[in-house]
Parts: structure tokens; C-alpha cells; sequence
């Protein structure tokens, strides 16, 4: 699977929360990736590592799918990030 990398990323920084997930869990991931050193070079690796054809805007929809799936949350809205993250300009708001 070509986005095994991006699943195994989301699987172990989601393990770090609690599982009582917020709406805004996609952007709390993002900005545990880069707050965290390895958790960052893991992410900036994951375009080198699985072809070039996966660009960050790529990454970043797999990131969120596999946040939505791992959760089990469901989509809300699209929000804009505003000054809260540098990896993502928006992200989907889950709920239950």
C-alpha cells in the first residue's frame, strides 16, 4: 500500500491523545507532527520515501482520511488554518 507510511504516522501520533477525540483532532495532529522533531522528519521523509508522486497537499488528504478513519468521527466542515499550524492552510472539523 503506497500510503502505508501515512497510516502508521497518524496511527502512533493519535496514540499520544486521549481517545476522547475533539472536533479538531486533524489539526491537533498536524501540529503534534511539527512540534515533535521525529514525529516532523517521519512526515518530511514520507514524500521520499513512498514516491514523488505523493506532494504534501497529497499527504496532508491522507493524513486527515486516516485521522477520520482511525477515530471513527465524521466530517463536520472544511476550516481554515489561521497562524495554528504551518503543515495545513485548512482541515476537516469530526464529530461524533
Amino acid at each position: 500500500m503506497k500510503t502505508e507510511g501515512v497510516q502508521i504516522l497518524v496511527k502512533d501520533v493519535l496514540a499520544t491523545f486521549s481517545e476522547l477525540y475533539g472536533e479538531d483532532i486533524i489539526l491537533e495532529v498536524f501540529q503534534k507532527i511539527e512540534g515533535d522533531p521525529e514525529l516532523r522528519r517521519r512526515y518530511d521523509s514520507l514524500s521520499n520515501d513512498l514516491s514523488d508522486d505523493l506532494t504534501d497537499d497529497i499527504i496532508n488528504n491522507w493524513v486527515g482520511k486516516y485521522v477520520k478513519d482511525q477515530t471513527g468521527l465524521n466530517n463536520l466542515r472544511v476550516v481554515s488554518v489561521t497562524e495554528k499550524c504551518r503543515l495545513v492552510t485548512s482541515y476537516t472539523k469530526l464529530r461524533r
